[in-house]
C-alpha cells in the first residue's frame, strides 16, 4: 500500500489539546493530511477522538492551529488527521514538505 501524501521529518513539539487541557507532545513526521505525535506525559485520546494541535513548522514564525481526529495509535504515538485546514496553513505546510526530504 502507498501513501497518497509524501511525509517528510519533523522534530518538534507541539500542544495537543484533549478536552481543552494542553499537553505536550513530540512530532515524527508530518503530511498535507495529518501528524504523527509521540506521546509524552498527556493521557491517550481514543481512535477517532478530535484533539486539536499547535505549533510552529520549522522555518516559519507562524503558528498552526488545528482541529484533528486521531485515526490510529502504534509505536507509543498517535497519527492524526487534520480538519480544515485553512489555505495559508496549507501552504505553510506544503512549502515545508516540498523543502524537506520524503519519509515515505
Amino acid at each position: 500500500m502507498s501513501r497518497v501524501n509524501r511525509r517528510v521529518p519533523v522534530d518538534l513539539y507541539v500542544n495537543k489539546m484533549i478536552n481543552g487541557v494542553p499537553f505536550l507532545a513530540r512530532t515524527r513526521d508530518i503530511s498535507r493530511q495529518g501528524v504523527y505525535l509521540h506521546r509524552l506525559l498527556e493521557p491517550s485520546a481514543p481512535g477517532g477522538a478530535h484533539i486539536a494541535v499547535e505549533f510552529a513548522l520549522p522555518g516559519t514564525a507562524e503558528v498552526i492551529w488545528a482541529e484533528a481526529d486521531v485515526v490510529y495509535e502504534r509505536d507509543g504515538g498517535q497519527g492524526l488527521r487534520f480538519r480544515e485546514l485553512t489555505p495559508r496553513q496549507t501552504r505553510i505546510i506544503e512549502d515545508f514538505i516540498a523543502n524537506t526530504s520524503a519519509v515515505g
